[in-house]
Formats: C-alpha cells, sequence, structure tokens
C-alpha cells in the first residue's frame, strides 16, 4: 500500500506533537498530596536591625584600634570633662525631680580603683569590719611618725650621719626640723654649711644619696612593699595590694634587686678542711622578653613547651647557674654563659679556700679541683649513685643533694613571675641566693634586711641605678659571667 504525501505529514506532525507534550509534562514539577509538605522559600532579609548593629560595632572597634592612640593627658582630660558633664546631668536631674536629699554624688558612686571590693555579708546585714577591711594591714595601723623613725633607725643605727661629709658628730650635725614630712626630719651639717653648701644650705634628710631620695608614695606604702618583695611576692600583686600603679612596685622592687645584687658578699664560704662544700649546676631556661638590655631577638620564635636537653648556654636560652653551697652555712649562685672549668675555676678559687672538702657529681668540669689543693670526691649519677660513704660508719656523707634541693627552690620561685628574661636573670638569682641565706628569719626580719642592703649603696652607685632603672642600660648592672 502506496502511503501518500498529505498522510505522512500529518503522521510526523503527529510524532512531533506528542514528543513535545511528552518533553513539557517531563520538566512540570510532580504533584505534592499536601502543599504544608513544600518548604518554604528561603529570603535574605535587606533589613535587621541586631545584626546590623552588630556588624556596626565590629566595624567601629576595627577603625578605634586602627587609629593612633591620643596622648595620656588628652584622654585624662576627656576621662574629667566626661564625668563632670555626667555628675552635672545627674545633679540637675534629682534637683529637677525634688529627690535631692538621698542622692549620692556621682564621684562617691563610682567604686574607687585603689580601694578593695567590700562584699555585703549573707542575709543583707552590714559588715561591721567594712572600715578595718578598707586597711592594708597593721602598716596602715601603725603612727607615720613611728613608720618614719623605724626607716630613720635603719639608715643610721648609731645617730645621724652628712652624706656629704660623713661627720657624725651631734654638735656640728643639727636636727632642724623634726615635722618635715610628718616625721622624716631635716639636719644641717655645719662642717658642709662653712665649707662651701653642697647642698641646700648643708641640709639633708635620711634619704637624701640613696636609692629612695625623690620618692613620691608615703611612707606606709614604701613599708609594705618592702614587706611584700621580703614575702617573694611578684611586682603585680604587690601592685594590686598596696593601690599603686604597676610601674611605681616594678621599679621599686627593681632597685631592690639592684641593692641586693651590689652588697652581696665577696668573702668565702668554705675557709678550711673543716668545711664541706657542694657544687652543682643547674639550667634556667630564660629567653628575650621585650626589648630588655637593648637587644634584638636573632633567631625564630621559640616553640611552646619545648622541651631542650643536655648542656645550655647563652645562645640556647638555657641559662647555667653554678652554685656552692657550704653545709651549715650560705649558699653562692652565679648566672654563667656557658659550663667550662675556665668559667668556673675562678669562682671556686675565690669562695673557696684550698684544702676544703668538696663534693661533686662526675661532670669533667670539676676534674682540676684535685690538682688545685681541694679534697674532691665524686658520685656517678650517670650510675645511679647518689651517696657514698667513705669512711663506713653508716652515714653517706659523699653527696650534692643539699644542692640538688636548693635548685627545686629556685624553680619554684622563678615560676612565681611567668616568665625572666635572661638579662635580668642575675638578679633574681641573687634575689632568691639573699632569701635562702635567711630562710631561718621572718618576714619582718628579712624586710630590715632589704631596707638596710639598700641604704648601704653609696650615693655614686645610687644616682647611677636611678637613672638607669627604666632604661635598657639597667642591665648593665648584672652583667652575666663567662
Amino acid at each position: 500500500m502506496k502511503h501518500t504525501p498529505g498522510l505522512r505529514t500529518i503522521i510526523l506532525t503527529l510524532l512531533l506533537i506528542v514528543t513535545l507534550l511528552f518533553s513539557i509534562c517531563k520538566e512540570q514539577p510532580a504533584a505534592v498530596w499536601d502543599e504544608h509538605l513544600v518548604p518554604p522559600i528561603c529570603v535574605r532579609q535587606a533589613f535587621n536591625p541586631r545584626n546590623n548593629r552588630q556588624r556596626w560595632l565590629r566595624r567601629w572597634a576595627k577603625r578605634q584600634r586602627q587609629r593612633p592612640q591620643a596622648r595620656r593627658a588628652r584622654r585624662r582630660h576627656r576621662r574629667s570633662v566626661s564625668s563632670q558633664c555626667l555628675s552635672a546631668h545627674r545633679t540637675s536631674s534629682v534637683t529637677a525631680t525634688g529627690s535631692g536629699q538621698g542622692a549620692v554624688p556621682s564621684a562617691a558612686r563610682r567604686r574607687s580603683r585603689k580601694a578593695p571590693r567590700v562584699l555585703p555579708q549573707a542575709g543583707g546585714e552590714a559588715d561591721p569590719l567594712s572600715e578595718l577591711r578598707q586597711k592594708r594591714g597593721l602598716v596602715d595601723l601603725t603612727p607615720e611618725r613611728e613608720l618614719w623613725a623605724m626607716l630613720i633607725k635603719v639608715r643610721w643605727p648609731q645617730g645621724a650621719v652628712c652624706p656629704y661629709c660623713g661627720e657624725r658628730d651631734p654638735r656640728y650635725v643639727q636636727w632642724l626640723d623634726e615635722d618635715y614630712r610628718h616625721g622624716l626630719g631635716r639636719w644641717r651639717c655645719r662642717v658642709c654649711t662653712e665649707a662651701g653648701d653642697p647642698g641646700e644650705g648643708g641640709t639633708f634628710t635620711p634619704l637624701t644619696g640613696t636609692l629612695l631620695e625623690g620618692m613620691r608614695f608615703d611612707i606606709r606604702t614604701l613599708w609594705f612593699m618592702a614587706e611584700m618583695f621580703a614575702d617573694g611576692k611578684a611586682s603585680v600583686e604587690t601592685s594590686e595590694e598596696a593601690r599603686v600603679h604597676r610601674h611605681t612596685s616594678d621599679r621599686l622592687f627593681r632597685l631592690f634587686r639592684a641593692a641586693i645584687y651590689q652588697t652581696r658578699p665577696t668573702e668565702p664560704i668554705a675557709l678550711g678542711p673543716e668545711d664541706v662544700a657542694e657544687f652543682d649546676e643547674v639550667y634556667i631556661t630564660a629567653g628575650l622578653k621585650g626589648g630588655a638590655g637593648g637587644l634584638t631577638l636573632e633567631r625564630e620564635a621559640r616553640q611552646r613547651g619545648l622541651k631542650r636537653r643536655g648542656r645550655g648556654d647563652w645562645d640556647s636560652d638555657r641559662l647555667p647557674v653554678f652554685g656552692l653551697l657550704c653545709r651549715g652555712g650560705q649558699v653562692r649562685l652565679f648566672v654563667l654563659r656557658n659550663v667550662q672549668t675556665d668559667t668556673i675555676r675562678p669562682i671556686v678559687e675565690q669562695m673557696v679556700k684550698r684544702g676544703a672538702w668538696v663534693y661533686t657529681d662526675s661532670y669533667c668540669i670539676y676534674h682540676f679541683l684535685s690538682e688545685a689543693g681541694y679534697q674532691h670526691q665524686t658520685v656517678n649519677h650517670g650510675a645511679g649513685e647518689y651517696a657514698l660513704d667513705l669512711d663506713g660508719d653508716g652515714q653517706c656523707e659523699v653527696h650534692c643533694n643539699t644542692m640538688e634541693c636548693t635548685w627545686s627552690w629556685l624553680r619554684q620561685m622563678v615560676r612565681t613571675y611567668r616568665g625572666i628574661s635572661k638579662v635580668y636573670l642575675p638578679l633574681y638569682v641573687v634575689q632568691f641566693e639573699f632569701f635562702y641565706n635567711r630562710r631561718h628569719q621572718n618576714r619582718w626580719n628579712r624586710t630590715l634586711d632589704v631596707l638596710q642592703a639598700v641604704f648601704q649603696v653609696d650615693a655614686t652607685s645610687a644616682a647611677d641605678l636611678r637613672t638607669r632603672v627604666q632604661t635598657a642600660r639597667f642591665a648593665e648592672v648584672c652583667p652575666v659571667a663567662g
């Protein structure tokens, strides 16, 4: 059967229509039996007050961080102006509402930065000891004149002495004003006055020519911070307790450490065969912090928690501390750049006389002791040997455990300061040595010894220390040996 052209056209047209209908039906979504199952269309809101405010605050804080900081005087002026405006606004509002009797000034309403916060008792009752809790201890309960009298006694145990010429005769050193600074007093030296007035009319105070000359805080704060220093507290904690700025306590603590460093004893600790000395070394991790000593960091940042092994030196940021201890006596500690025989030999010959018994470990740097005239005995820690009994009496007298026990106390003191720069590590080591030799004394006696060391620094060194204390040149006070 022959297909006509008209029938072929009709068939092709029908096939094309069916194909188009099938494609259209395939693109349409399937029917849903419930409209609530269809998820809502997510449309981003153009206006969201909460998110917009948070975004604006983040941008404003970023701009404030990028802006250069205003000068301290300018910031102080802004705070004073804003506080005055706020107090005036509160006063006017209280007056307008007619409730001015029970109003509290804005300055008294704000809690002072220096005053401690007193928590209320349980039940809302007033604390009967609120006035005493505002004090800092017995120092605030002691009369100011008595505190000055005790400081003058520490300064001049045998009577007033002229700091210019050293005259101590009461006939020539006159007491002018006993009420100066509420008990500090003022003296005049007739010898200096007639010789040409080296001071202010030949007058002076107990603080003239000392590290405490020109101090701006009161005598109570001085005694309180000296006691905190003798108790081993850090400068940050002391500033909070004494209610002074941290830089004030840090500067005073630096002067205390420098005074202890310069007045440390240099006489031998072991004098003969009747004395027994122990030598040992320890390694303290101390790098460069900030711009201490004016030195720049010429290495990559040290990995946090990195454990270093082996012997340390100045370049590895593990400074060796060499210790000499006399049993029943005192201890001497020295921070070194390296641990070598040439480095420790001058220290040993100065601190221990020849003929004394010396006990060490088997480290090779101590092999010169027998040749130098010392009675040297060693214990081999590598072989598990920590004590020896030479005379057979049942007591192991050959050991250096006393010196090793001292290192545990030193590490505990170092942890108090949360990291020490290796430039200033000798100051902290000498501070530990100072208090370790006075470990059997109470805090009051240690405080007196600290102040006595402060007053023992001569006038020339005191003026130099006061100049260097806030600069990088302060590192020259405590050079590292080796």
